[in-house]
């Protein structure tokens, strides 16, 4: 079940704890923006996207499993202070 629909740039560097420069560092790597929908308007980040992405990413960087447990648990918390 998908929770959560697409966030800011903004919005979802605050849910991951980096700055949106990250993000747009991330971009390059294959981070998962989609274009905006009319000109004039923002692209957008779906959430569960990005933590898929950002989860292969840190495991391809050399997580340990241990340490994607506690990056996933991370973020589910910080959903949770940000969402309810």
């Amino acid at each position: 079940m998908k929770l959560y629909k697409a966030f800011s740039k903004q919005q979802i560097a605050r849910i991951f704890g980096v700055n949106r420069g990250t993000i747009y560092a991330w971009e390059g790597h294959g981070f998962p923006v989609r274009p905006p929908e009319r000109p004039g308007r923002s692209s957008k980040v779906d959430f569960d996207s990005a933590l898929e992405w950002f989860l292969n990413y840190q495991e391809i960087k050399g997580v340990s499993e241990e340490g994607l447990e506690i990056l996933e648990e991370a973020i589910r918390e910080r959903k949770r202070q940000h969402f309810g």
